[in-house]
């Protein structure tokens, strides 16, 4: 079956050279990303017992569930500058800071009074670094220990409260998401909430960079909490050594208890009299030896009798009543998958669960959002979009529904409601979670009967998902990026329980690969181009078109992250592939061939790329015709590769025939032919045409202002052209006031670290040398090499750039000692 994934957007890197004309006549060298492909774009684009004891909460949740209401009746874009630099020196964050989603306070919740003394002491020297771990079974209520601490820190002014989701392999026990799930992505995620420097670096990088902030010596207290510890060695360089942070570890595992460093208060079953007390005071029966009996058949454990305690209450059983329909559960298939179990008797409260919430829920929708939600990220599901109607339509409700569902399987204790600050923008930052336990309980019971559905709970979650993502698009990327790490995280998790893989997965992993390099988080859009790669190739083998279009999609990965090897051997087999399946002149073949066409000109070999580009250019014209969107855009990329080759005329005469057939063609104002008066407009200049370019530039930064708004990417994206140009022409003035602008713009829409921010941070320091204000172009180029050499090494060619500029403004600035040092030492 050929899959509707599209090839990612393939772009024409063109450099123009811009003069700085100073003391020395130096001449600076600053990329743009003026032209652009515009229609190659194509289509290419403990132990088990613990688990036991999450059935046990299952089976509460099933128990009392409330029949709910009937229902009612009834185009390409340009970039800027090649040179990019990520942030400089890595700033403290702001006073209380939270992250991550820290647990609410469990319904009936129990005191544990000497693990929260032994807790509180151990962390109690305010002069050093504290380690803690909270080692326990699964549902022994850890988590809620360590979030009423963290609950507690918050209150009392902590400059930092992180929850770092510490799972690194998902529920069902897969592989496959290695890489994108612990401590390592949770901790970068961090370092881009605390503005630190997130550019073209590694999650490790990043991480790290967030564990020497949390251990400086600035006096500041902050508390990590890693959640759900299930590899000690994920989080062992990560523990801050220095300063005076806390660390809490849950985990049960219990090789944590001989870490270096780490004091462990270990979190058992509750005592029977705290067992006894919880099930008084959350049922309001009183205490007797069915109240003892309830305890021992779910084993003391917190979840469990979290969960027995919401049976009862809500059914108005007796603890008899509950005791009774336990012993009629037969759970012997249950024991006999899940062998090892430590308390049989929270799988037979868990079957009585399901059995009563198939009974009450008429419609089933608490039971389709449980298991939903138990298939979406541990993390949880932001209210907010779950509660989208276009959510509760894949759903199969609608919103009073969903509301409903929302509620009974809340009342139950099978949903938790937990606030988050990484979306406190929002209207409703609140979010639903489902633990652990319950979520592997309800997959377990869902999969039997997943033969037996038409629209099972992973399509459904799966279109559930897509649904949402149809809004974010490539310009919404930097203003919604909270919601699109958040989708990022259920595809993630998608992908751990949907093996092999449908075809609707495979497109939204696509999807959410693309948006994630958009977003200059090129270590995770690999991570899932690469997933992707492998699923393809084992699913349909490695000549299927499908497959080739996903290698095509890792290669444009790799050549966002500067992997230009990997990324032109991935094209050049592509390309051969597709000669030889599908023929020199199929569509796909022409684009893979634009493509590699593409990165050999940003690699160097600009012979072999125009040459493809002239045969790709000839085909399309022989197969499609002169005005065909294929057609133009090939001969936009030709123009382009003329153009950066000195072959002014031929590039002109090509721009002008695409600008003149895209306003017959298009209008005007279509964003195409902007595109196409943009690239002649450069053209213009490196012919010397100077203000031919300059009325270009204008005109076009006029019209998408007044189409698009002032802040729009696009119109961005002329400002900076205008402003480029207006420095080559010698209006320093004009250029500089046009890149502050741009800079201020793109920081406050996109954020510091940002690539576009960076892109304008670059092109302003340009311009001030351009201007004479040497001091304040040293001071960027300075910050930029010490970060490309910290992030991408000192053999980068971004880094070489950088160097290349700083050493331009020392000896623009008469520093020629410093110049040379420089250069010598980067020979």
């Amino acid at each position: 079956m050929m899959m509707a994934v599209r090839y990612s957007k393939r772009r024409l890197l063109v450099t123009a050279v811009v003069a700085v004309v100073g003391l020395a006549a130096v001449v600076v060298l600053v990329r743009f990303f003026i032209g652009q492909t515009l229609a190659d774009a194509d289509r290419y684009g403990s132990p088990i017992g613990a688990v036991l004891a999450a059935v046990a909460l299952l089976a509460a949740v099933v128990i009392g569930l409330l029949t709910p209401s009937a229902p009612d009746p009834a185009a390409s874009t340009e970039s800027d500058l090649a040179v990019q630099s990520p942030r400089g020196a890595e700033a403290a964050p702001a006073a209380q800071i939270r992250f991550g989603v820290i647990p609410g306070e469990a319904r009936w919740f129990q005191p544990r009074p000497a693990e929260s003394q032994a807790l509180r002491q151990a962390l109690a020297d305010g002069d050093r670094v504290g380690l803690v771990a909270l080692p326990g079974a699964r549902g022994a209520g850890k988590t809620q220990l360590a979030a009423a601490h963290a609950r507690q820190c918050a209150a009392e002014g902590y400059d930092l409260v992180a929850w770092i989701n510490a799972q690194t392999i998902p529920d069902d026990g897969s592989e496959q998401a290695k890489g994108l799930l612990g401590p390592v992505s949770e901790l970068a995620r961090l370092g881009a909430e605390l503005q630190l420097d997130t550019a073209e670096r590694t999650p490790e990088q990043i991480a790290a960079a967030v564990i020497r902030m949390v251990g400086g010596n600035d006096g500041k207290r902050r508390l990590l909490v890693f959640d759900n510890v299930d590899d000690p060695d994920s989080i062992t360089a990560y523990l801050p050594t220095t300063g005076i942070a806390k660390v809490l570890i849950t985990t049960n595992r219990q090789e944590v208890n001989a870490m270096a460093g780490i004091v462990p208060v270990h979190v058992g079953m509750f005592t029977p009299q705290q067992g006894r007390a919880f099930l008084t005071r959350a049922t309001n029966l009183p205490d007797t030896d069915d109240t003892r009996a309830v305890g021992q058949e779910v084993g003391w454990l917190a979840l469990g009798l979290a969960q027995a305690a919401a049976a009862i209450a809500l059914n108005k059983w007796s603890y008899a009543d509950y005791l009774s329909r336990l012993a009629q559960v037969d759970v012997s298939q249950a024991l006999q998958r899940l062998a090892g179990a430590q308390h049989p008797g929270v799988v037979a409260a868990t079957d009585i669960s399901l059995q009563t919430l198939k009974r009450h829920d008429t419609y089933g929708d608490a039971q389709r959002l449980l298991q939903v939600l138990s298939i979406l990220a541990p993390e949880g599901i932001s209210r907010a979009l779950l509660t989208d109607p276009r959510a509760a339509a894949a759903l199969e409700m609608d919103s009073k529904r969903l509301d409903q569902a929302l509620a009974a399987t809340s009342n139950l204790s099978l949903v938790t409601f937990a606030q988050t600050a990484q979306h406190d923008s929002r209207p409703d930052p609140i979010i639903v979670t489902v633990h652990r336990l319950t979520g592997k309980v309800v997959r377990y019971h869902a999969a039997d009967n997943a033969q037996q559905q038409t629209n099972n709970p992973m399509t459904q979650a799966t279109n559930m998902v897509e649904v949402l993502t149809d809004d974010l698009g490539e310009h919404q990327v930097a203003l919604r990026r909270g919601d699109l790490d958040e989708l990022v995280t259920h595809i993630y998790s998608l992908t751990t329980h949907i093996d092999p893989p449908t075809t609707d997965l495979l497109r939204i992993v696509n999807w959410a690969a693309e948006r994630l390099s958009q977003a200059g988080d090129t270590s995770r859009s690999i991570a899932m181009h690469e997933r992707n790669l492998a699923d393809y190739e084992r699913l349909l083998g490695p000549e299927h078109p499908d497959t080739l279009t996903s290698r095509n999609n890792l290669a444009e990965s790799y050549w966002d992250a500067g992997r230009h090897g990997d990324a032109i051997a991935m094209h050049e087999r592509n390309l051969a592939d597709s000669e030889r399946l599908l023929g020199p002149e199929h569509p796909d073949t022409l684009t893979s061939r634009n493509n590699l066409a593409a990165s050999y000109w940003d690699a160097g070999r600009h012979g072999d790329a125009i040459a493809m580009h002239e045969r790709n250019l000839a085909d399309r014209e022989r197969l499609f015709g002169p005005e065909h969107p294929y057609t133009r855009g090939s001969r936009n990329n030709l123009a382009e590769s003329y153009r950066a080759a000195g072959r002014h005329g031929d590039a002109i005469a090509m721009h002008e025939r695409n600008l003149a057939d895209n306003e017959w063609l298009l209008g005007p104002e279509h964003p195409d032919t902007l595109l196409s008066r943009n690239n002649l407009a450069a053209s213009y200049w490196d012919a010397g045409r100077h203000g031919d370019a300059i009325a270009a530039h204008e005109r076009n930064l006029a019209d998408r202002e007044r189409l698009f708004g002032s802040q729009h990417r696009d119109t961005l994206t002329s400002r900076n052209n205008l402003a480029a140009s207006y420095q080559a022409a010698g209006r320093h003035g004009d250029a500089i006031a046009m890149h502050e602008r741009n800079l201020a713009d793109r920081e406050l829409l996109f954020g510091p670290e940002h690539p576009d921010t960076i892109i304008s941070r670059n092109n302003l320091a340009a311009s001030y040398q351009a201007a004479g204000r040497h001091s304040d172009a040293i001071a960027i180029h300075e910050r930029n090499l010490a970060d490309h050499e910290r992030l991408l090494g000192p053999e980068h060619p971004d880094t070489l750039s950088s160097r290349i500029n700083l050493v331009t403004s020392y000896r623009a600035a008469g520093r020629t000692g410093d110049a040379e040092h420089l250069s010598q030492s980067s020979a």
